[in-house]
């Protein structure tokens, strides 16, 4: 049983706030060893209890609900993000920031994609991490943050820059779960950053093919 009280003991430390801890930070908080914490978190990854993000860091995912979730019972995604899905005729992704984790922390959100495109929709699911500084969604998203928020090295500062001017983002490999990718920010009605928009890259090199998707992509936000 001390197994079991040791990740209930990380699990407890990991949802007590909404943003993301380092290996290091939790082993000293809970009193354990760094080699144990890793092989427990790894553990609530594999389950849906955690997810990695940047850098090496982790973040709660749904708690216990994640285990009772299975893909006929998921939400199904915004009818607009479908639209969006069917008219490019590939995979569709939205990603928005975590609870209380502003700049910190992005996850996908919904999925989507017209039938018979062939796109690997499964390998993209709700909940998945967003990395912010590799992924085009997670660039999108930052560099419609305001830039006083935002801290990195000057590559990603200058490449946060272009981005603003161009209006997108986009990325010529995979990153993680996510595929090569062309991403829009999201605006909240106020106007503050709510999220990233994204659609599957089919052709990276392609300049006409990102214009196309960029286009399609505004017209959803």
């Amino acid at each position: 049983m001390q197994s079991l009280s040791r990740a209930l003991t990380v699990l407890a430390e990991l949802n007590r706030e909404d943003r993301a801890y380092g290996v290091t930070e939790l082993a000293v908080t809970v009193g354990l060893h760094k080699s144990t914490v890793h092989r427990i978190l790894a553990t609530f990854c594999t389950h849906g209890l955690a997810a990695q993000v940047d850098d090496h860091r982790y973040t709660a995912q749904d708690g216990l609900a994640a285990l009772r979730r299975t893909p006929d019972r998921r939400p199904a995604p915004e009818h607009s993000l479908t639209e969006l899905g069917t008219r490019l005729g590939r995979l569709v992704v939205m990603a928005k920031p975590l609870p209380k984790t502003t700049g910190l922390v992005l996850q996908v959100t919904d999925v989507a994609a017209e039938a018979g495109s062939g796109a690997r929709v499964g390998a993209v699911r709700p909940g998945h991490a967003v990395s912010l500084r590799w992924s085009a969604l997670g660039r999108a998203y930052l560099s419609a943050l305001p830039v006083e928020q935002v801290t990195g090295s000057a590559d990603l500062l200058d490449a946060l820059q272009r981005i603003r001017a161009s209006g997108f983002a986009h990325n010529a490999r995979p990153v993680a779960s996510l595929p090569r990718m062309v991403a829009v920010p999201v605006r909240a009605p106020d106007g503050s950053c709510a999220g990233a928009l994204g659609a599957e890259l089919i052709q990276p090199g392609s300049v006409d093919e990102v214009r196309r998707v960029v286009s399609v992509l505004r017209s959803g936000v």
